[in-house]
């Protein structure tokens, strides 16, 4: 049987969505936009993404471990960082295309006060015909 392709890379722990995301009124409107640390976090993971320049382009499960400092992280607050950053970007690279080719999702909360960090599988799903 042959092994579906897949994806790993281990990338620094995203910052929380509250983090990641502000609102700034500009023209009469509220808009949302990345904040600093969202860019920054960015930044640091687009050299570690480079080696992907075939992104899947069609349905995939995505396992994630987050390793905390500590027990009061908030493990569903820093998917939606993750997943952004692993989307394909303005440079080319991503493990995906877009986040709506997520079939399957798994995430795992363990602790690690020396290395903070997240740990992604991506799994290129069979197509079945029905």
């Amino acid at each position: 049987m042959a092994s579906l392709p897949t994806y790993e890379v281990t990338l620094p722990l995203p910052p929380s969505v509250n983090v990641m995301y502000r609102s700034v009124y500009r023209s009469g409107r509220i808009r949302v936009v990345v904040s600093q640390a969202g860019r920054t976090f960015r930044h640091t993971c687009y050299p570690l993404l480079k080696d992907y320049r075939k992104p899947f382009s069609g349905e995939i499960a995505l396992s994630c471990v987050f390793y905390f400092k500590t027990k009061r992280s908030d493990l569903d607050n820093r998917l939606k960082a993750l997943l952004d950053v692993l989307e394909t970007n303005e440079f080319g690279f991503g493990l995906f295309d877009n986040d709506i080719q997520i079939m399957e999702l798994h995430a795992h909360k363990k602790y690690d006060r020396k290395k903070p960090r997240v740990h992604v599988v991506v799994t290129e799903l069979l197509s079945k015909e029905v």
